[in-house]
C-alpha cells in the first residue's frame, strides 16, 4: 500500500511539473536538431595492403639446416620476420616525415585552418584523423577521415605511396649495409681458404703424404656444422642492427648460436697434421660455397627498386558520410535532457518540502532558485 502511495505521489509530482519537463525536452530536441545539421559531414576512405611474400636476405639465412635437427632445445625463427616488417610499416606511417609529406601534398595547414596555422597542431590533427591497424588476414589497413570525399580517398592512397617510397629507401640502405657486411665476410673467407690450400699443399710437398677420400669421410658433416655456426653469426649480426637487445628473435638466435658453439667445441682438435689441414680446407670451402650465393642475393636486394607493398583494396571516393550520426545525437541529447529534467523535478520537490517542514538551517538560496524556476516556466503557484 505504501509503495502504491509513493508511486501515486511521484506521478503527481511529475504531472505538476509536466510543463517544466516538456519545455526542456522540446528545447533539447530543437537545439540538437539545429546543432547536428550545422556539424560538417566527415567521410572515411581506407586502403588495404599486404607485405611482400618474397624471401629477403634474413629469411634466407633463417632456413633450418638438417645439421640442427640433432641439437635439442632449438626452435625455428619462422614468423618473426613478417611481424617485424609490419611494425616497421606502422612506424613509417606514423612518422613525422610521412605526416609532413601528406600535409604538404594536400595543403592541410590551410584546409584545417587551425590557430596560428601551426605545423605541430596540423600534424596532431592529421594523426587524430588517421588510423593504421593490422587486419584479420595479416593485411595492413590505412583509414583516413576528412570533410571532402574526393580528398579523403586521395589522402588514403597517398599514404600508401609515401609508405612505399620511404620503405624502399630504408630497405635499399639496409640492403647496402648487409651487402657490405657479407662482402667483407666473403673476402675474409676467401683469404682463409687460400691459406688453408697453401698450408695443405706445402705440407703434402714436404711430407709426400697424399690425402685419400677414405681418410676424409665425415669431414663434410663437420664442415656443415661450421657453416651453420657462421650462418647464425651472420643472422645475429644482421638482426642486431635493426632490433633492441631484448628482442625475442635476437635472444633466440643467441641461444642457437650458443648451442652450436657447444657442438663445435666437442669436435676433436688433435690428429694427424695432414688430416687436420684437409679438414680446415673442407670447412673453408663450405663457408665460401655458402657465402657466394648469399653475396649475390644481397647485391640483388640492394639494386631492387620496385614497390614492395601489394595493394589489396585501393581507396575510392566514399558515397556516404561516416559522421556525424545526427539521429543518434538528437536521440541521446533529447533523452538525456528528459531524464535530467525528471531528476531536477524530484530534487526541487524535495527542496520545497524541506522548506514547508520548517528546517531552520536550510539554505534560502536554494529556495529562491526553485522559485525563480517556477516563475520562469510559469508553473502553478500552488507548487511552491
Amino acid at each position: 500500500m505504501d509503495q502504491q502511495s509513493n508511486s501515486i505521489k511521484h506521478f503527481s509530482t511529475l504531472y505538476s511539473w509536466r510543463k517544466f519537463i516538456f519545455v526542456n525536452t522540446v528545447i533539447a530536441l530543437v537545439l540538437s536538431l539545429i546543432i547536428s545539421f550545422l556539424l560538417p559531414n566527415w567521410y572515411k576512405a581506407s586502403t588495404s595492403l599486404l607485405s611482400p611474400k618474397q624471401p629477403d636476405l634474413l629469411s634466407s639465412l633463417s632456413s633450418t639446416s638438417s645439421v640442427l635437427k640433432g641439437i635439442s632445445g632449438l626452435s625455428k625463427l619462422g614468423g618473426f620476420g613478417q611481424k617485424a616488417n609490419t611494425y616497421n610499416y606502422f612506424a613509417i606511417l606514423k612518422s613525422r616525415t610521412t605526416m609532413e609529406k601528406v600535409i604538404q601534398k594536400f595543403d592541410l595547414i590551410n584546409v584545417y585552418d587551425l590557430p596560428e596555422h601551426s605545423l605541430e597542431k596540423t600534424i596532431k590533427e592529421l594523426s587524430e584523423n588517421t588510423r593504421f591497424e593490422d587486419g584479420e588476414d595479416e593485411n595492413i589497413v590505412i583509414e583516413v577521415l576528412d570533410k571532402d570525399p574526393n580528398r579523403v580517398a586521395e589522402m588514403s592512397n597517398y599514404f600508401l605511396e609515401v609508405l612505399n617510397e620511404v620503405n624502399m629507401r630504408i630497405s635499399t640502405r639496409e640492403a647496402k649495409s648487409n651487402r657490405e657486411f657479407i662482402e667483407r665476410r666473403l673476402k675474409e673467407a676467401n683469404q682463409t681458404l687460400f691459406q688453408a690450400e697453401e698450408s695443405l699443399r706445402k705440407y703434402q710437398e714436404k711430407s709426400g703424404i697424399i690425402i685419400t677420400p677414405e681418410q676424409t669421410s665425415g669431414f663434410d658433416a663437420v664442415a656443415s656444422l661450421y657453416v651453420m655456426k657462421m650462418k647464425k653469426e651472420l643472422e645475429y649480426s644482421i638482426l642486431q642492427k635493426s632490433v633492441s637487445s631484448d628482442n625475442n628473435a635476437l635472444q633466440q638466435l643467441q641461444m642457437e648460436l650458443n648451442e652450436l658453439q657447444k657442438k663445435v667445441s666437442t669436435i676433436p682438435q688433435t690428429g694427424i697434421s695432414s688430416l687436420r689441414l684437409y679438414r680446415e680446407l673442407v670447412i673453408q670451402q663450405k663457408i665460401v660455397e655458402f657465402l657466394v650465393p648469399l653475396y649475390e642475393q644481397s647485391r640483388i636486394e640492394e639494386q631492387k627498386d620496385v614497390p614492395v607493398l601489394l595493394v589489396l583494396d585501393k581507396a575510392v571516393k566514399p558515397e556516404k558520410k561516416t559522421k556525424p550520426q545526427r539521429s543518434l545525437i538528437v536521440l541521446l541529447s533529447t533523452f538525456g535532457i528528459f531524464a535530467l529534467s525528471i531528476s531536477m523535478v524530484f530534487v526541487m520537490s524535495i527542496i520545497l518540502r524541506l522548506r514547508r517542514s520548517g528546517v531552520p538551517d536550510f539554505e534560502e538560496k536554494l529556495i529562491n532558485i526553485v522559485q525563480r524556476v517556477v516563475r520562469f516556466y510559469r508553473m502553478p503557484a500552488d507548487i511552491v
